[in-house]
């Protein structure tokens, strides 16, 4: 039997100080058959959840296309057997760029059904965008983004077998109109791609600045063990909490000057203490996102915006 990985606030912590200083971390089992693999965050990386069930593998986030090699390679000293299924949280580059990756591997690329109209509405163009900075891009020569091949629009869609189940569930718009999480519920692991992150790594641009605390509440009555976000170290249910709070205070101080009058230009916020792990050096963009969905009086993913 494979050593579990007991969850502790040094190893939490270790990982943490390994990542901030750019050393390489190998992926750690937090459960048996289930690895977390951090993402290098200076090459735009998320990070990974590998799930191994009956005689095959679940990877959860497709990656830029040179991780998604990276991780093929960091497979090969975790199980011998193959990679099934891959599935994209969301539609954005960082997590699915690297489909066509895993496909062309034998892999089934798999995602809640709104990533497919999340890709149609952004690409090709992000994909372009995206091509002009990357070499592991360009590298695909490809015209846009790989769509994946398997959707389900129900949750909870289920895989498993006598060894363990897999659950997967849309729980609503938050970072984007189509954010998918994973569930196992023996193992009380839940994995949220950018629903949650652990630090200063939102992108407001694509959400429901409103709605994901309500998104976020309804992952936290799963009651995970563990929590394993799409930037960040791991750890358990304060990053959900966490985040949600983050995001309360965000609106809720943006939306006070609005109704003081002010222009966007005029409003400057000052956020809790209890904040601090998820208010990023330049509060700026967060704050920008937020007035233009209050303003607007519509999601800020369903205004018309540029990537940030």
């Amino acid at each position: 039997m494979r050593p579990v990985f007991a969850y502790s606030g040094l190893f939490f912590a270790l990982l943490g100080a390994s990542a901030l200083h750019g050393q390489s971390v190998p992926p750690r089992e937090v459960a048996p058959g289930v690895w977390f693999l951090l993402g290098d965050a200076s090459k735009g990386y998320s990070n990974t959840t590998v799930i191994e069930i009956g005689d095959y593998l679940i990877v959860v986030d497709a990656n830029y296309p040179a991780r998604a090699r990276e991780i093929m390679a960091e497979l090969k000293q975790l199980s011998p057997k193959p990679v099934r299924f891959v599935f994209d949280t969301h539609a954005h580059g960082d997590h699915s760029y690297g489909n066509s990756v895993w496909t062309a591997a034998g892999a089934t690329t798999l995602a809640y059904d709104k990533v497919l109209e999340e890709m149609d509405r952004y690409e090709p163009v992000r994909w372009q965008a995206a091509a002009t900075k990357r070499e592991d891009v360009r590298s695909l020569h490809e015209d846009t983004v790989q769509r994946p091949q398997k959707t389900f629009n129900k949750s909870p869609f289920v895989l498993k077998d006598a060894t363990r189940e897999v659950d997967f569930y849309f729980l609503g718009w938050g970072h984007t109109p189509a954010d998918g999480y994973v569930w196992l519920p023996k193992e009380r692991v839940l994995c949220t791609g950018d629903g949650a992150v652990n630090g200063a790594r939102n992108k407001l641009w694509d959400a429901n600045i409103a709605n994901w605390p309500k998104v976020l509440e309804k992952a936290m009555h799963f009651e995970p063990l563990f929590v394993l976000p799409g930037h960040g170290e791991a750890g358990g249910a304060e990053i959900l909490s966490g985040q949600r709070q983050f995001l309360l205070d965000l609106y809720s101080a943006v939306q006070e000057q609005v109704k003081q009058g002010k222009t966007l230009a005029e409003i400057s916020i000052q956020l809790p203490e209890r904040d601090r792990n998820w208010i990023p050096k330049d509060l700026s963009w967060d704050v920008e996102a937020t007035y233009s969905e209050i303003a607007g009086h519509k999601p800020a993913g369903a205004l018309p915006h540029q990537w940030k």
